[in-house]
């Protein structure tokens, strides 16, 4: 498990027991997930010290400057996801926060709500409310808002959105008592519990492709006997983890989340000559990820006979359904490192290049890996057109 999420609770002791966690999370090379939307707004009064509270963002570049000096598992700086409710009152401050620069080590994310998207199909204000006594302390358009978001998302690359309302209404909470969930791991594809974790493995579509008298097509059985394997390895790794906190175990044996997902789907679409923007694209990738959820749900029916059911099984949305071993099973992730040493496109993304480098540069590591694309190369060497010119042109330029 490389993915946690840390609850932020309104209080020093809160804010800075989260900070202490953290660090002992990245120090085993994990991620953390937070939500500041507990913490107080900015200026608002503080009755045991008769001073004024500093607001969520204040404490994100404490988290954000405690991530600098802690490298994951004595390699890498860690990283974290920052997310804050669209009708928290600093939200306007949270959505600009990383154009000045700082906030470097953090992903961040608006929390919207069904009733913020409401607001803005009909172009009217909505409520922002305190946290802290649930009164609501003025209101924002909500289209002036989205604009907000968007322009700073196209300046910086963040805000993201997590659909917070509709997350806490579906098989991503799958125990609701544990509830609700606040925030995600930090890239954003897995919503978890407070002290929750999940436990990710990737098969990458690159290598499922047969060839018979040189026709190439999706091997399915091949994909389903490797589903069952990768979810009986990962469940066996719940097993396993040497877990960094013991709430973390707790929650993460009670409820045994997994998320098996895929890589390589640009490099399979490359394979069987379908374009990625196609109707025939989605209709493969709709029967790929079927497969691999309906195999994924079978194998954790089949688990629970010969191991018991999840702990907390009785108390989740599937008690009336036959047994499983694990809450959760699938999970699309982006597998950006697990990519490269793979050998494959990432996650479900296109091609964004045909050849890349990719360079880390901070005062722990400074290191440059190109890359070509092996598949790009073995067409043009077939079809005659590759040369050290040509090959020199795509390595500058990254696409033809």
């Amino acid at each position: 498990s490389a993915c946690f999420v840390l609850p932020v609770e309104d209080s020093m002791e809160g804010i800075f027991d989260a900070l202490k966690y953290q660090a002992m999370i990245h120090k085993t090379g994990g991620g953390t997930g937070f939500a500041f939307s507990r913490l107080r707004p900015k200026g608002s009064r503080v009755k045991t010290s008769s001073g004024t509270a500093s607001g969520p963002v204040s404490f994100m570049r404490i988290f954000d400057a405690a991530t600098n000096e802690v490298k994951q598992g004595g390699k890498r700086r860690g990283a974290n996801m920052g997310i804050l409710r669209v009708d928290h009152p600093d939200i306007l401050e949270f959505i600009h926060c990383k154009e000045e620069g700082g906030i470097t080590n953090f992903n961040i994310s608006v929390s919207i709500t069904d009733k913020f998207m409401k607001a803005y199909e009909s172009g009217s204000d909505y409520d922002l409310i305190d946290p802290k006594t649930g009164n609501v302390v003025n209101c924002l358009n909500a289209r002036k808002v989205f604009d907000e978001i968007a322009n700073a998302a196209w300046r910086t690359g963040d805000p993201g959105l997590i659909f917070i309302d509709r997350i806490n209404n579906d098989t991503a909470n799958p125990v609701p008592s544990l509830g609700p969930i606040e925030s995600t791991n930090p890239c954003g594809e897995q919503p978890l519990y407070p002290f929750d974790s999940c436990n990710l493995g990737s098969i990458f579509l690159t290598y499922f492709i047969n060839t018979d008298k040189g026709k190439k097509s999706v091997d399915w059985e091949k994909l389903k006997k490797v589903v069952h394997t990768a979810v009986r390895f990962l469940d066996n790794v719940i097993e396993v983890n040497p877990y960094p906190l013991e709430q973390i175990r707790k929650v993460s044996l009670a409820i045994r989340r997994i998320g098996l997902g895929v890589g390589g789907w640009a490099d399979m679409l490359v394979d069987l000559g379908i374009p990625y923007d196609s109707e025939e694209a989605l209709k493969l990738a709709e029967r790929v990820m079927s497969l691999i959820r309906k195999e994924a749900v079978a194998v954790s029916r089949e688990l629970a006979k010969q191991r018991g059911a999840f702990p907390m099984y009785t108390f989740s949305i599937y008690k009336n359904e036959e047994p499983r071993r694990n809450s959760t099973v699938t999970t699309i992730a982006p597998t950006g490192s697990i990519a490269i040493i793979a050998g494959a496109s990432s996650g479900i993304e296109p091609l964004f290049a045909i050849a890349f480098q990719h360079i880390v540069k901070d005062k722990h590591l400074n290191r440059t890996l190109a890359f070509f694309n092996p598949k790009f190369e073995k067409m043009a060497e077939e079809n005659g057109v590759l040369n050290a010119a040509v090959r020199e042109k795509v390595s500058r330029y990254g696409v033809v």
